[in-house]
């Protein structure tokens, strides 16, 4: 009897699983509104977009914030589909490509030698609180240089920085933040690799 009772008391104890939430997932996937340059001295020529720098934080899909300047926190309950790393350079890939300041725009991966080469240095994509967490904000902070492929010397760089509130005091309201920030920043880089290429 005893031997039955233990069976039937594992049996029910081992169907008992502890479930851990799902996490909410956020793409950084920015609007982008891009117009086309017809006219370039930049249009003979072939560009690769590199793999962006990026401290560590950002090569993994934790999503991050600061309190107060002082404290870097990670939320529990959401995360980035991708790390922002990752998606930002392929936004910037697709960004560059469709302004059509170059002959060719290529990844970080073709094997393809080009003649410029496009550099980027993530130093913050981050979502700020503060006041006692009344307030909220995102930051972007990114450098770019164009360097010449067969030199190896940079012909000019460019560091953008963008700050804007978040609609609510959120995971969500830093994603939509950091996207539309985003956006900013592919434009000015854009305006920026235009005035280059006149």
């Amino acid at each position: 009897m005893k031997i039955i009772l233990i069976t039937l008391v594992a049996l029910l104890l081992g169907g008992c699983t502890v479930t851990t939430p799902s996490k909410s997932e956020y793409r950084i996937a920015p609007l982008m509104e891009i117009t086309s340059i017809s006219e370039s001295s930049c249009s003979d020529k072939s560009l690769k977009v590199s793999q962006a720098f990026s401290q560590s934080s950002l090569m993994n899909t934790k999503m991050k914030y600061t309190l107060d300047e002082e404290q870097e926190l990670t939320y529990s309950e959401s995360a980035w589909s991708r790390s922002p790393t990752r998606a930002i350079t392929a936004a910037l890939l697709t960004s560059v490509r469709a302004t059509n300041l170059f002959k060719i725009v290529n990844n970080y991966k073709s094997r393809s030698r080009s003649n410029l080469i496009l550099e980027t240095n993530i130093e913050e994509f981050i979502q700020h609180y503060e006041n006692d967490s009344t307030k909220s904000f995102v930051k972007i902070v990114i450098s770019f240089s164009l360097v010449n492929a067969k030199t190896s010397k940079t012909i000019d760089n460019n560091t953008i920085i963008v700050e804007l509130d978040s609609d609510s005091l959120n995971a969500q309201g830093g994603a939509a933040a950091l996207n539309r920030a985003l956006s900013e920043v592919l434009n000015k880089n854009n305006e920026w690799l235009g005035s280059v290429c006149k």
